[in-house]
């Protein structure tokens, strides 16, 4: 059960820190800096680069997802231990 909550808690937080970047980059600077280039931007833009934002915040919950599946954690300690959540803080010197 607290494996659950742990999980779906990290979910959580990736969607968020997600949502606040893609958010930033696509509903803020893209349209700053396409204003500054073309001197318009069309209405339309605007629902395209919502729809970029919520499919960026939507990967990176699901890459969240699969990195905390047990298979992959497998994967991670044995293939690529500098990755893993397990390992020791000064193991890698």
């Amino acid at each position: 059960m607290t494996n659950d909550l742990d999980a779906r808690r990290r979910r959580i937080r990736t969607a968020f820190q997600a949502f606040v970047s893609a958010c930033t980059v696509l509903l803020v600077i893209v349209p700053i800096a396409m204003v500054e280039l073309e001197g318009a931007l069309p209405a339309n833009m605007y629902a395209y680069l919502t729809g970029a934002a919520a499919a960026v915040v939507a990967g990176a919950t699901l890459v969240t997802r699969v990195m905390a599946l047990p298979a992959v954690n497998a994967f991670i300690d044995r293939f690529v231990p500098w990755l893993s959540a397990s390992s020791s803080e000064g193991s890698d010197a």
